[in-house]
């Protein structure tokens, strides 16, 4: 009788390991505090290192997709060729269209003819 009165006494009882009250022998869980009393908790997975070396590794996978991409895709056209012409022209006679004239320095004592030159683009 004296085991039915007192429950701390009871065939399978035993205190909550957090707050001290006695739970019953079928009791998994503390009614005061909420804490497991028989009922093992697993620590949570370490899911950090597998999902930063996942990150890393399609990261560096995207960057050499980018960098293929670009190198493939590189589609510049060439540079255009021309050709310089040397054409000596009379004082006074009339230049043709997209013609330049040639720069002249002032060390020239004699007269002489101008110098023209043509940049047109090659075929």
């Amino acid at each position: 009788m004296a085991a039915a009165a007192n429950p701390q006494w009871a065939y399978g009882s035993l205190p909550c390991p957090h707050c001290g009250e006695w739970l019953h022998a079928q009791q998994d869980w503390c009614l005061n505090c909420g804490d497991p009393a028989r009922t093992v908790i697993a620590p949570a997975p370490r899911w950090r290192r597998p999902i930063y070396a996942v990150a890393a590794v399609l990261a560096v996978t995207l960057g050499v997709l980018v960098g293929a991409f670009v190198a493939v895709t590189d589609d510049d056209p060439p540079p255009t060729r021309t050709s310089t012409r040397t054409i000596t022209v009379q004082p006074g006679e009339a230049l043709a269209p997209g013609v330049t004239p040639a720069p002249t320095t002032a060390t020239e004592t004699t007269p002489a003819p101008p110098t023209v030159v043509t940049t047109t683009p090659a075929p």
